[in-house]
């Protein structure tokens, strides 16, 4: 059962996420690394070692765009 709640959770986020990178929200890389805990997480309980190569370039994304969006706002 909670492999299923984390795993709406992560979806959920992550379309979020997508959702305020298109709109061009200042605060979006943020709220990536916040979904990023939720993808972390549902990898490491589902036992999917592999994907955390696509959570750790993820959270260098996130990191990257949070110093980005910073600089275009200012």
């Amino acid at each position: 059962m909670l492999n299923i709640i984390v795993e709406i959770i992560a979806v959920a986020t992550a379309i979020t996420s997508i959702y305020l990178y298109g709109n061009g929200w200042k605060y979006s890389g943020y709220f990536g690394l916040f979904s990023q805990f939720w993808w972390v997480l549902f990898t490491y309980l589902n036992e999917h070692t592999t994907l955390y190569v696509l959570c750790f370039f993820m959270i260098l994304t996130h990191i990257r765009n949070i110093f980005k969006m910073r600089a275009n706002n200012e």
